[in-house]
């Protein structure tokens, strides 16, 4: 044999020994694929070897799912949150539109009140310039208050006095009206002795002539002022008769007699005669010599 062959020989013996390593790393690493992917939970726990690759891709597609599941969800609630954002967003800029507004009409009510400020003050200053001619004229009629309060005081004082010696003729008055009542009862009585022996009395003058007219006023105390006078041809004494004219003759209501106290041109001022009274009498009522 010669060397070529000796070479060849231990090329083989290397080759083999390569490829018996080979196989020998194979084999170690060899693995059963299907186990791999099948191998259920309880066996691989069972093995103490890892699960298979369907179990885990199942439990991953599982998770995959639940993940969507939420990533749906999440969509959801985000795309509700925009909503609700948006919205929120609108009414803020609604708001802000309105706020703006409210600040523009703000600053031309300030721009105004700016103006009529200035237009006051003007004003208070020409107010304060007058007030001083004001404080003058304010004291110059204070001290004609004083002399108004001291002639009202004397003016109170006489009226006073008039006051007592309107009572003291209303006293007189009453006393002359009650000595007449006696007079007038009297002269009925002597008339009716008169009458008796066949004799009569007539009045000179025959009394008032037959008027009419109406009440002007009337007092608490009894006195009734007649818008008839002298010129109508009464005078002090004479009677007239009050009654107030209704609509029709049934309604018409007699209210007293009244005797002239005091006579001018055209009114007269008369005593209600208590005897006679049948009512109250008021302004507007009507008086005549004689009541038919």
């Amino acid at each position: 044999m010669n060397l070529f062959g000796k070479i060849l020989i231990m090329l083989n013996l290397l080759m083999s020994l390569v490829f018996m390593g080979f196989a020998i790393a194979v084999y170690s690493t060899h693995k059963n694929w299907k186990e791999v992917v099948t191998l259920d939970k309880a066996t691989a726990d069972a093995t103490g070897k890892k699960i298979g690759l369907q179990f885990v891709l199942d439990n991953l597609k599982t998770e995959r799912d639940a993940l969507e599941g939420k990533v749906l969800a999440l969509q959801k609630e985000i795309k509700q949150e925009l909503a609700m954002r948006n919205a929120r967003l609108q009414a803020l800029e609604s708001a802000k539109e309105e706020l703006v507004k409210q600040v523009d009409e703000k600053a031309k009510v300030i721009e105004q009140v700016t103006m009529d400020k200035n237009i006051t003050s003007a004003a208070i200053e020409k107010l304060t310039a007058e007030s001083g001619k004001k404080a003058a004229e304010i004291e110059a009629l204070s001290g004609e208050i004083e002399r108004i309060r001291g002639e009202s005081q004397s003016l109170f004082n006489k009226l006073l006095l008039a006051t007592d010696a309107l009572a003291k003729t209303q006293a007189d008055l009453d006393k002359a009206i009650n000595q007449s009542k006696v007079l007038v009862t009297q002269i009925a009585q002597a008339k009716a002795v008169l009458k008796k022996v066949g004799l009569t009395i007539d009045s000179p003058t025959g009394g008032p002539p037959k008027i009419e007219g109406i009440v002007r006023a009337s007092t608490p105390d009894g006195l009734v002022e007649i818008s008839l006078g002298s010129d109508d041809g009464l005078s002090r004494g004479d009677t007239l008769e009050v009654y107030r004219e209704g609509a029709t003759p049934n309604a018409t209501k007699y209210l007293g007699r009244i005797q002239i106290l005091s006579t001018k041109a055209d009114i007269s001022v008369g005593q209600i005669m208590p005897q006679f009274r049948r009512g109250t009498i008021e302004k507007e009522d009507r008086v005549a010599t004689r009541f038919n």
